[in-house]
């Protein structure tokens, strides 16, 4: 297991992509939770909300060395989030030199402790060429990766960093893996209705594989705060999401429409396809943004759309 914070009162957090679609609400989560936070990022830190910014890239490791000197803690979110965000060498090399260059500068600064974010990608499952499926649904970190595109494969090796990273210098490390995240609260969630719906149309079983999951911004944020205070294993990393799927329907009917070959474990009602024991187990966390409340219109109803 690894160490965590005390608290987070007064302590001194760098939040690598600080700008980004998670690196906003987890700045301001952390400053009110009474952190001081230092923000590198490429363009800045957004709003002005940091108290510190140093602007450069995580493959840098100067601009690394400078933005960890006297932080008690690293949330490293820098870097690609996806496929087709750069070729694929650079996709590789920015997720996963960056990675290990902020757990290396981190270590030898003395930081207590590194949250990064991995991925459900990192199973392999919904994004590989090989459109692989996993043995069971609802899935684990356990599960064996089977691994066959560019993304997937920087975060597979971005936790054997971690890992690594852990057992040579003592680190003490978490990983998140964060499945879809949006601000599900903008315009009363019809951007992430329109955004599922073509997910969906365009490529069933990429949701299928990813279990239909998702996670709000604020969410994520919360996450990362649970990961802070909580002693984990370095590796894998953690399945964070909300525990229902974005559909109306039934996540067994779901499967029978879309993976109608893969077996199909415990799940009832509209469960998600992901098995979120260890978020609940190991960090005390379950999301608290629930598409149900905030927005039951944008449900997806797969037999409707058959």
């Amino acid at each position: 297991m690894t160490a965590a914070l005390a608290g987070l009162a007064g302590a001194r957090v760098l939040v690598t992509g600080g700008s980004g679609l998670i690196g906003v609400p987890t700045v301001r989560a952390l400053q009110s939770a009474g952190a001081v936070v230092t923000v590198l990022d490429r363009v800045g830190s957004r709003e002005g909300s940091a108290e510190r910014t140093v602007l450069g890239d995580v493959t840098h490791t100067a601009a690394v060395a400078e933005a960890v000197a006297g932080q008690d803690a690293v949330v490293h979110l820098g870097g690609y989030a996806g496929l087709g965000m750069a070729d694929a060498v650079e996709t590789y090399r920015v997720n996963v030199v960056g990675t290990f260059a902020v757990l290396e500068r981190a270590a030898a600064a003395g930081v207590a402790k590194v949250v990064y974010a991995s991925s459900i990608n990192a199973s392999g499952y919904p994004l590989g060429a090989r459109r692989a499926w996993p043995p069971v649904i609802p899935y684990g970190e356990d599960a064996e990766p089977i691994i066959s595109d560019e993304y997937s494969l920087s975060k597979a090796a971005s936790e054997e960093a971690a890992r690594m990273a852990h057992a040579t210098w003592g680190l003490a490390v978490t990983g998140l893996r964060f499945p879809l995240v949006r601000d599900i609260a903008v315009d009363a969630g019809m951007r992430f209705a329109a955004h599922v719906r073509e997910a969906v149309r365009t490529d069933p079983r990429r949701q299928a594989a990813e279990g239909w999951s998702y996670l709000d911004t604020s969410d994520a944020a919360r996450a990362v705060i649970a990961a802070l205070l909580h002693e984990t294993p370095p590796a894998p990393g953690i399945l964070v999401a909300a525990p229902r799927t974005y559909l109306s329907t039934p996540t067994r009917t779901a499967l029978r429409l879309h993976a109608p070959d893969v077996q199909v474990g415990q799940v009832s009602g509209r469960d998600v396809g992901l098995d979120l024991a260890r978020s609940r187990e190991l960090l005390d966390f379950s999301a608290r943004v629930i598409l149900d409340d905030v927005a039951p219109h944008a449900l997806l109803d797969l037999e409707a759309s058959a």
